[in-house]
């Protein structure tokens, strides 16, 4: 009698728990993203998916600043030093999946870059590469919100140098 109060009682809360889990709260979502905004603590779009399709999607704030241009869900954004976070995920992925390993050097990639041939992955992941930082240049914000192609992106990178030797 006590396992079946027990059993019955455990699978009751799994139950609400498995619930709670998948239940989406829309409103609630709308609020917080509706006080960040108006208390101007975040601007940009966010997209929730569950198996695939898009549950839930949200702009909120101006696409750009300056212009006074509202965001909309087709708003591009420059999303600058974050993406260095997913870029780090994901060699480190590879790296697990043996696909790439951090000290191998990126000379068989980037063959134009000064000190390929001694720079490893595991440089350009700790900033340890020398490779010039092409965004202190004085030149830079007259072309950084052009698009580039990879190979223009390359050639930028190659003709800036090195500041120092890799390590």
């Amino acid at each position: 009698m006590t396992k079946t109060i027990l059993t019955t009682a455990l699978v009751l809360t799994l139950g609400q728990i498995g619930i709670a889990q998948t239940g989406f709260d829309k409103t609630k979502l709308d609020n917080y993203f509706n006080a960040l905004e108006q208390n101007n603590k975040f601007m940009g779009s966010v997209a929730v998916s569950k198996n695939g399709e898009i549950i839930y999607s949200k702009t909120v704030g101006l696409a750009d600043v300056e212009n006074n241009t509202k965001a909309t869900e087709n708003s591009k954004y420059r999303i600058g030093s974050i993406s260095k976070s997913f870029t780090a995920v994901l060699v480190l992925k590879a790296v697990e999946e043996k696909k790439v390993c951090l000290n191998q050097t990126i000379d068989k990639w980037f063959p134009t870059i000064i000190n390929a041939d001694e720079i490893t992955v595991k440089h350009l992941l700790c900033h340890r590469s020398g490779i010039h930082n092409f965004t202190s240049d004085k030149d830079y914000l007259t072309w950084n919100t052009q698009p580039k192609t990879e190979k223009e992106m390359v050639e930028i990178i190659s003709k800036g140098g090195s500041d120092f030797k890799p390590d």
